[in-house]
């Protein structure tokens, strides 16, 4: 069966998300299946998603997809790089064919002509003090490809860029389908034909409703984000936060040094930071520099967490995903998981023992656990913070006509 992938976060589900999916649709026909490989619980901003995996996987069939897959953790709570290598790599062992995003601006040949040039420049660049590794890798594309590097000024054409590199590491080449969206990633206010998934969080985190997000989202996920928020169903950020603040207050920089992330002797200026903040957003604040992103200092807090140890994200690069976790999916979904079976394990059911998965396979999933059950603690209201979610729900079948 003809397949294409699109990598997603769906935080929350709304109609710019369900545009991008006629259009792939409209490219693809009525025959192929559309494959969701969604963050969980965590987002790659270093937080947990406003609301649960298994509202927004169902919202996402309900706007047209055809089978919604969790990127595990361990991707979902890396760099641009690290998520697109981890959603690639699972989208190809799936068996997809191609892989499509949403961008500002570019074409697949302006992209993948970029991630040719990366892969020639990378072993070339030299460690730097004041910036990251990807700033150094954009900065050296801008001196030997202006024109084309000049994409990578904006969020989503970076991270397609960065999906492009995953795809020249992939065994079996994959069509790239990059899309024109509309608004701005981030955008924070409301008011335009289509609002970013941020804007949207934040008015429904200063109204407690989804009313004045009504233009903006499907029928599906108008009426689940009304039900969830009613109930307190969704990601208190504060609380979140606060969580995080006392448990660096109990990390020894030793302990944080063995962290991912945590090198150049940045264990000692975030110990002294949480010491002395008064919050989490503070503490932050106070440790962001040009070469550490908030993003970055964002998916630290979330290590501080999850405890990820080093050896399984750098095995995990290495390896790439260990199983398909599937969330949801519609008829034409499971004829797809059908014809794909064999490729890579389909964890349905989630069970202590793990069986049926290899040992990298086990830490990946063990991940996904904890996220959930960090994230569901940090739910607004005390009655939706119970643990174990995960063994249960079991994947959600939507009987949804095309």
């Amino acid at each position: 069966m003809e397949s294409l992938a699109i990598i997603a976060e769906f935080n929350p589900f709304h109609t710019g998300h369900a545009r991008l999916i006629r259009q792939v649709r409209q490219a693809a026909g009525p025959e192929a299946a559309i494959v969701i490989i969604m963050s969980g619980a965590f987002v790659q901003r270093g937080e947990p998603a406003f609301f649960d995996k298994w509202h927004r996987a169902a919202w996402a069939i309900d706007g047209g997809a055809d089978v919604v897959i969790e990127l595990p953790a361990v991707y979902a709570l890396s760099s641009a790089a690290g998520f697109a290598q981890g959603g690639v790599t699972l989208a190809a062992r799936l068996g997809c064919q191609a892989l499509a995003c949403g961008v500002e601006g570019g074409t697949a040949a302006d992209f993948l002509s970029l991630a040719h040039r990366a892969e020639g420049l990378t072993a070339c660049l030299k460690a730097a003090k004041k910036s990251s590794a990807g700033q150094q890798l954009t900065d050296a594309l801008m001196a030997a490809a202006p024109d084309e590097a000049r994409l990578l000024q904006q969020p989503n054409a970076l991270l397609a860029f960065e999906y492009a590199r995953a795809m020249l590491k992939q065994e079996q080449p994959l069509t790239f389908l990059p899309l024109p969206r509309q608004g701005r990633h981030g955008d924070t206010g409301l008011g335009a034909a289509f609002a970013s998934a941020s804007a949207l969080r934040q008015a429904m985190r200063c109204s407690g409703t989804a009313a004045a997000c009504r233009p903006y989202l499907t029928a599906a996920s108008l009426a689940g984000a009304e039900d969830q928020l009613a109930q307190g169903a969704f990601t208190d950020y504060g609380r979140y936060g606060d969580f995080v603040a006392s448990q660096n207050r109990l990390l020894t920089p030793d302990q944080l040094r063995s962290l991912p992330a945590f090198t150049e002797g940045l264990e000692n200026r975030w110990h002294c930071a949480f010491m002395e903040s008064g919050s989490y957003d503070q503490a932050l604040r106070s440790i962001k520099t040009r070469r550490y992103a908030y993003s970055r200092l964002c998916r630290m807090g979330a290590y501080t967490l999850l405890q990820p140890s080093r050896d399984l994200m750098d095995c995990s690069y290495e390896a790439g995903p260990q199983y398909a976790r599937l969330l949801a999916l519609n008829g034409h979904g499971a004829a797809f998981l059908k014809g794909a079976k064999g490729r890579l394990p389909v964890v349905t059911k989630v069970r202590s023992d793990a069986s049926g998965l290899s040992p990298l396979g086990r830490e990946q999933l063990k991940l996904d656990l904890k996220a959930s059950n960090i994230q569901s603690f940090c739910f607004s209201k005390e009655d939706q913070r119970k643990g174990h979610q995960d063994y249960y729900h079991s994947p959600l079948f939507l009987s949804i006509k095309k």
